[in-house]
C-alpha cells in the first residue's frame, strides 16, 4: 500500500480548522495544491489538513443504536470536507482512516478497524481490516491483515454480519458556521493568526435567520453496521484518526496526524494555533491537555467553574461514550442518563453544548449566561438522512 507522496490538486472546497505546521517539518514532503476557499468546523481542523491534505481532515464521528436490527451498532466517519455539487473527488490512496475503540475504561484502544484506498481514478476500491486488537497502539499504527475488499460508493458486506460503504455522502452536519465564526474570529482558519478579539458579537441568528453552512456540501463517508459485540460487551470509548506514512517511521508503521471524538469540542475552546498538538496526541492525554482549555475559556467568559467542571466530566477524555448493553440512548446519554449514549446523524450537539457553556442546561447554573448564546438555532434536514443503511443521505 503507497503512501506518500501525495499529488492531487484540490478544488476551492474545504473545511474546518487546526495547526499542523509542526508535522510538515516532519513529513519532508513538497505537495503543490491550490489554495482552498475557506470554511471551517472540525472542518478545517490546522492549516495544513485544510490547504494541503483535505483527505485526511476528519469532520465527525458518529456511534448510535442501529435502527434495524437491535443487535447491531453504527460507526460513521466522515472526513474531506466541504465537496461541492457534482465535485466527483478522488479518494486518497496515501491516508490510513482507523476506527479506535476503547471497552476497557483506560483510553487506549482494544479494537480497530482499519481502511485505505487503492488505486486512482474509476478504479480506487476500499481494503478494510479488522475488526480485531491493534498491532501497535497509540499515536503511531501498524497495518493489520487484510479483512476485505470492496467497490467504493457501493454497499459490500462481509460473512461476519458487518456492512460497510465507502463513499461520498450529503455533509450530515448543521451548524450555523459563519455566525460562530463572528463571535469568535479566532477559530477560522482563514484568517490566521486571527487579530480580531473574540465575543464582540454576543448573538446567533435569530430562527428564519439563521443558515446552515455547511448545506450546499457533501463529504467523503465511511460507515461500518456491526455487531455490538464485536466492539465489547458494555462501555466503550470511539475515536477516529488518519494517519500517514513519514521518513521517520519504519517497518511500514504510520503516523497519526489528525485525532476526532467528541463535536465542537476543540473548536469551541482552544485557539485554533493549539490544535495540532491535540491531534498528535492520544485520549489518554486529554484530561491534562484539553482540560487546561475549557477551564480557561469558561472563566474567559465570566462563567462559574462548576460549567467547565461540567464539561470535563462529560467530554473528557475526548471520546465517544456508548454503552453496548443498553437499547437506546441520547447525547452524553452515557454519563449523564444512563442509557446508551453515543451520537445520532441528527442529535443538535451544537445546542447541546451551547446550552451548558452559556446557559444553565445540565448544571443549573445561572451566574454569567449569555442566553443568546445557548442556540444556533439551525436544525437537521431530514431530506439529508435516509431511513435504512448507509443512514446518510445522497450526496447532493
Amino acid at each position: 500500500m503507497a503512501f506518500f507522496p501525495i499529488k492531487r490538486s484540490l478544488t476551492k472546497a474545504t473545511r474546518f480548522f487546526r495547526p499542523i505546521v509542526a508535522f510538515v517539518a516532519i513529513l519532508l514532503v513538497v505537495l503543490t495544491y491550490a489554495t482552498p476557499q475557506a470554511l471551517a468546523s472540525d472542518h478545517q481542523d490546522t492549516i495544513f489538513l485544510a490547504s494541503r491534505l483535505t483527505a485526511a481532515d476528519l469532520t465527525d464521528l458518529f456511534v448510535f443504536e442501529s435502527p434495524t436490527n437491535p443487535k447491531n451498532v453504527v460507526l460513521v466517519m466522515d472526513f474531506d470536507p466541504l465537496i461541492v455539487s457534482g465535485e466527483k473527488r478522488p479518494f486518497e490512496p496515501n491516508v490510513l482512516y482507523q476506527f479506535k475503540i476503547d471497552n476497557t475504561g483506560d483510553s487506549i484502544e482494544d479494537v480497530v478497524l482499519q481502511f485505505n484506498i487503492n488505486g486512482k481514478g474509476s478504479q480506487q476500491t476500499v481494503t478494510v481490516r479488522g475488526p480485531s486488537s491493534p498491532i501497535k497502539v497509540g499515536t503511531t499504527s501498524a497495518l493489520l491483515p487484510v479483512s476485505w475488499t470492496g467497490q467504493l460508493n457501493q454497499t459490500f458486506s462481509a460473512s461476519n454480519g458487518i456492512k460497510f460503504f465507502v463513499g461520498t455522502r450529503k455533509d450530515p452536519f448543521f451548524f450555523d458556521l459563519e455566525q460562530f465564526f463572528k463571535i469568535i474570529p479566532d477559530r477560522n482558519y482563514n484568517i490566521q493568526p486571527n487579530l480580531n478579539p473574540p465575543f464582540t458579537v454576543l448573538t446567533f441568528r435569530p430562527p428564519g435567520q439563521a443558515k446552515d453552512t455547511l448545506a450546499p456540501f457533501n463529504v467523503h463517508s465511511i460507515i461500518v453496521e456491526l455487531p455490538r459485540k464485536l466492539l465489547g460487551k458494555g462501555k466503550i470509548g470511539a475515536w477516529i484518526t488518519t494517519s500517514v506514512r513519514t521518513p521517520k517511521l519504519r517497518n511500514g508503521n504510520l503516523a497519526q496526524i489528525e485525532r476526532l471524538a467528541v463535536p465542537a469540542l476543540n473548536e469551541l475552546f482552544m485557539d485554533y494555533k493549539d490544535h495540532n498538538n491535540s491531534n498528535l496526541q492520544t485520549p489518554t492525554k486529554d484530561a491534562s491537555n484539553q482540560s487546561q482549555f475549557i477551564k480557561s475559556f469558561v472563566k474567559a467568559i465570566g462563567r462559574p467553574q462548576g460549567i467547565a467542571d461540567a464539561v470535563i466530566s462529560v467530554a473528557i477524555p475526548d471520546v465517544i461514550q456508548a454503552d453496548l448493553s443498553k437499547a437506546n440512548g441520547s447525547y452524553f446519554g452515557t454519563q449523564l442518563g444512563k442509557n446508551f449514549g453515543g451520537r445520532r446523524l441528527k442529535d443538535d450537539v451544537i445546542d447541546v453544548t451551547a446550552s451548558v457553556v452559556f446557559g444553565n442546561a445540565v448544571t443549573g447554573i445561572t451566574a454569567g449566561q449569555i442566553p443568546a448564546l445557548t442556540s444556533d438555532n439551525v436544525g437537521p434536514n431530514n431530506a439529508n438522512f435516509l431511513t435504512a443503511f448507509p443512514y446518510l443521505g445522497n450526496p447532493l
